[in-house]
């Protein structure tokens, strides 16, 4: 495994032997400690799971079928069985560790850490704990720095709770980590103790330094390897190609060395689908000169005779680089992903019980490989995503992973099966493809205890003389973790989108205070305006510039045409807004947006509303275009 790389240098080669042992590991301690955390723990989210914030790029496919909440519900149960089986609080005070247990006295490994801190930030809004024990994790990865590097994790501990194996790196968890960092700040923004875009800003100085070539064209094994080491410094792991994470540093940091290693990366991979396995596209655990003429690493280069076979490294390659698709939609990571998808599914006739736990580059199996593991079996699901001639195959890959219970396998396989899990259901989002801010936790005068209204988007056009003739844009996703709280939609509504840069100031009122949205129940200004409710959405249509029948006062709508909603579950609702004519003037931002589903002030004391985080606004050049998101 990744992680075992400061053991590779010494030729120990427990790692393979260990993850395949499967079994459930003993973690009632953990268990007791993670159920005492009290209901005032838990924190407001940005993006709560199940909200699904994040659009998945054109082209990509989800298991299709089974509904959209069934695909959630399996998530959640698996997460809820991978969290009592394998989070620990452990080595001190408010610590938490992924217990790994992988072989010789092992506790964790900085690998498991990177995982289960993406998951956490991820489960957030199921899980009410979940920053709780990210926060946890942080203070424990932060118990544990390299010899070389502050910011970089130690890959290897002991059950006490002591660094072992060499105080260095393994590349993978430092990447997850600062991923991980990146997900908390858009999940949570930097209201309590620890400034997580800060802090990964920092995490990932360290990886450029420890972690990367010089050149910035390829990852190395970790920050023990230096230009001194001719034989490890020349080589690579292919599973530590995590493209999409390295887009996502780069929208972060602004720094161009993440862009170039995604194209020298990808290079990489062409070369070795192309010369080294022409007829599976599999990619090797190891490979050397990746700078120049990239092959398979030789037997025993690291870890064991596999080393540049398609092993227990390599497996997760097809979701980081099907993730890295479904974000981006990058033409590169479908060619590849593609390769390996139309020799697996021939190779097994369609059948993914049929998947061997180890291949040759050639697709022969592997001795002793005749057996089924969620570590390969999850990944291929996720490269399947990337096209639409993958459906059967990917709705057979979901079934079989879903089937597999969690005591069939072992820490490493049943946590990237959680992760491909949140991939194939689409759960996944990238950083720089959301909003972020801190989430409201106590709501406001008008929403009482309120759900996010995350996504939210605020585009004012017109801006300036005259006033009057500004057209407004109102878009979001309410996420009510209870369900929906109102049986039907056409119960009247109140909108407020709050200037918070000019103290609060109303930039566009419909509420108690003005004039609200009436339910479908009041006799409407105009015969053609009113509630028309179906099976996929509920619109509300003005056309009189009225909301107060029987006074019917003109201009009481401000302006107000079109209020839209969808379901997309039973948990969450797609909002859209549309104003013209609305008096509007200038907008120093940032702004907060806040929907009412009802017309009087019990609706929003009963919390059937949601809250936006603040959400930051940018003018065009002429100023009369101001667009917050």
């Amino acid at each position: 495994m990744a992680s075992f790389d400061g053991l590779g240098k010494s030729g120990i080669g427990t790692v393979e032997r260990a993850m395949r042992r499967g079994g459930r590991v003993g973690v009632i301690a953990g268990a007791l400690a993670i159920a005492a955390l009290t209901a005032s723990d838990a924190l407001a989210v940005n993006h709560p799971f199940g909200s699904h914030p994040m659009t998945y790029a054109s082209g990509t496919i989800r298991p299709n079928h089974v509904t959209q909440g069934v695909l959630d519900e399996a998530v959640r149960d698996f997460y809820d069985a991978w969290k009592d089986e394998y989070l620990e609080q452990t080595c001190g005070a408010g610590r938490f560790v992924v217990r790994a247990s992988a072989g010789g006295g092992n506790l964790t490994v900085s690998e498991a850490h990177g995982y289960g801190m993406m998951i956490l930030a991820l489960m957030a809004g199921h899980d009410p704990d979940a920053r709780t024990l990210f926060d946890g994790m942080y203070a424990y990865f932060r118990d544990h720095p390299t010899t070389n590097h502050d910011d970089l994790m130690a890959w290897n501990q002991n059950n006490s709770c002591q660094d072992a194996g060499g105080v260095n790196s393994a590349t993978d968890g430092d990447l997850d980590i600062a991923y991980a960092l990146l997900l908390a700040d858009k999940q949570w923004g930097n209201c309590g103790a620890i400034d997580y875009e800060a802090q990964a800003e920092t995490v990932l100085e360290d990886i450029l330094e420890g972690d990367v070539d010089a050149s910035a064209s390829y990852t190395l094994l970790g920050d023990w390897v230096t230009p001194s080491s001719t034989q490890y410094y020349p080589s690579t792991r292919t599973s530590d190609f995590m493209l999409g994470h390295f887009k996502s540093y780069a929208a972060a940091t602004g720094e161009t060395d993440w862009t170039g290693l995604v194209d020298s990366l990808y290079d990489v991979v062409d070369e070795l689908q192309t010369d080294d396995a022409p007829s599976t596209g599999l990619l090797p655990d190891f490979a050397v000169n990746p700078a120049t003429t990239p092959e398979p690493a030789p037997a025993g280069f690291l870890e064991g005779a596999n080393d540049g076979a398609y092993n227990y490294n390599a497996c997760r390659t097809p979701w980081r680089i099907g993730t890295d698709f479904v974000v981006s939609g990058d033409t590169r990571a479908h060619t590849a992903a593609q390769r390996i998808n139309t020799w697996i599914k021939d190779s097994t006739a369609g059948d993914p019980e049929e998947i061997r736990s180890g291949y040759a580059l050639s697709g022969t199996p592997l001795a002793g490989t005749d057996y089924l593991s969620m570590a390969f079996i999850g990944p291929f699901g996720v490269g399947a995503m990337v096209d639409s001639s993958n459906q059967a195959w990917l709705n057979a890959i979901w079934d079989l992973v879903t089937e597999t219970p969690i005591g069939a396998e072992h820490y490493y396989e049943n946590t990237i099966k959680l992760l491909t899990m949140i991939v194939m259901s689409g759960n996944w989002w990238a950083p720089q493809t959301v909003s972020g801010g801190c989430a409201p936790s106590t709501g406001t005068d008008l929403c009482t205890g309120p759900a996010l209204l995350s996504n939210a988007d605020v585009t004012i056009k017109k801006v300036g003389a005259p006033l009057g003739d500004e057209i407004l844009r109102v878009r979001g996703s309410l996420f009510f973790s209870g369900g929906i709280p109102v049986p039907s939609l056409d119960v009247g509504a109140q909108i407020l989108v709050e200037d918070l840069g000019s103290g609060g100031a109303a930039v566009y009122e419909l509420t108690t205070e003005t004039t609200p949205v009436p339910p479908s129940s009041v006799t409407e200004c105009d015969p053609r305006e009113g509630w028309v409710v179906s099976s996929m959405k509920t619109q509300y249509r003005n056309r009189s510039g009225a909301l107060d029948p029987p006074a019917c006062t003109a201009g009481s709508a401000e302006g107000l045409s079109k209020l839209l909603y969808k379901k997309r579950s039973t948990q969450e609702l797609e909002l859209g807004l549309d104003a013209k004519g609305a008096s509007i003037g200038p907008v120093v931002g940032p702004v907060r947006a806040t929907l009412v589903l009802g017309d009087d002030e019990a609706a929003g004391d009963a919390g059937r509303c949601g809250v936006s985080v603040a959400i930051p606004c940018f003018a065009n050049g002429a100023g009369t275009t101001v667009r917050c998101r």
